[in-house]
């Protein structure tokens, strides 16, 4: 799969059958819409293609009091979208001219122009152009005239409401993992690269590996923190149990800017893996993260959760048969 930001020049003279949304979390319901678009390609010979926004549009039109908890980082969203056979994804600079084109605008000049699209799918709230003005019915009238294709993908629900980013992110605010994996079909994850950190937790006895790459809102607020039981995916060809935390580090670094981290002690595990790409699954919270008042504390805290974490990730591949 490759990712563009923009539209370039050489995807023009492609034959495009393409999905458009945000698609902040990948949920069951973004799935299905990604296999009708990747079903529709194969049916007509065309390229399968995801269209979405970088910023997301909320956090630009939204009011300054207003945030967006981010549920994917840029490298998951994108993993998570290749995962559904999608081969390409361009990301769209939602910026003033971007919000202020019209629907014809945006049909004329993004879906025929810029992506040569036949194909085009989107959910049943979909609204474009300016101020949310165009509907679904809006996008078919301008596809029978511009010559493209438009297939609503039905709502998804998962019991009596629907899927959605909106309930998803209500779920991780509520610590429901459960609910989570109904809504995902899978873990609630974290990819990216291990990097360097200050090395406390080697010298509390719990040593880490440490990823900057938490999705957070336009606050730098992430949507998930604290204390998890959790599988790294990456370092071995098994997923390795472990405790990590969501942190800003509120015992080390009191009266300093947050700057949240993802830190990972894996279970039994001493190999070096500096710059290697992991993805931390996220089982169950164990507790919100605090400030303790000295080392001891902190120290004595981590191999509580630690204790509690092996027993946890000990169900847990059990469950799935998992054990190497």
């Amino acid at each position: 799969m490759k990712v563009f930001r923009g539209l370039p020049e050489e995807i023009r003279k492609m034959d495009c059958a393409i999905a458009i949304g945000n698609f902040d979390g990948v949920h069951r319901g973004h799935q299905a819409l990604l296999e009708e678009v990747v079903r529709a390609a194969g049916e007509r010979g065309l390229l399968p293609c995801v269209v979405t926004f970088e910023p997301h549009p909320k956090e630009v039109l939204a009011g300054k009091s207003d945030f967006l908890p981010r549920v994917n980082n840029l490298r998951d969203k994108v993993l998570d979208i290749a995962a559904c056979g999608i081969q390409r994804v361009f990301f769209l600079n939602f910026n003033e001219r971007l919000a202020h084109m019209t629907p014809r605008q945006f049909a004329e000049e993004i879906i025929v122009e810029g992506l040569h699209a036949r194909w085009v799918t989107v959910g049943e709230d979909f609204h474009f152009g300016y101020k949310g003005t165009g509907t679904v019915n809006d996008l078919k009238a301008l596809g029978k005239e511009l010559g493209f294709e438009v297939w609503v993908t039905p709502t998804l629900f998962h019991g009596s409401s629907r899927i959605s980013s909106t309930r998803l992110r209500q779920a991780l605010a509520n610590n429901d993992m459960w609910e989570i994996n109904q809504l995902l079909g899978h873990h609630y994850h974290i990819t990216g690269r291990v990097v360097h950190g200050q090395e406390i937790g080697r010298q509390l006895g719990f040593p880490t590996i440490n990823m900057n790459c938490i999705p957070v809102d336009r606050h730098g607020e992430p949507a998930v923190r604290g204390v998890y039981a959790v599988f790294v995916q990456g370092l071995a060809p098994y997923p390795l149990g472990g405790v990590a935390t969501i942190t800003c580090r509120p015992t080390l670094t009191e009266g300093q800017p947050k700057k949240y981290l993802l830190e990972t002690h894996i279970f039994d595990y001493h190999t070096d893996c500096y710059g290697k790409i992991v993805r931390v699954e996220f089982l169950e919270k164990l507790r919100d993260d605090k400030k303790f008042n000295s080392l001891d504390e902190l120290k004595a805290a981590i191999n509580a959760d630690a204790q509690k974490a092996r027993g946890i990730v000990g169900m847990a591949q059990s469950d799935n048969d998992l054990m190497p």
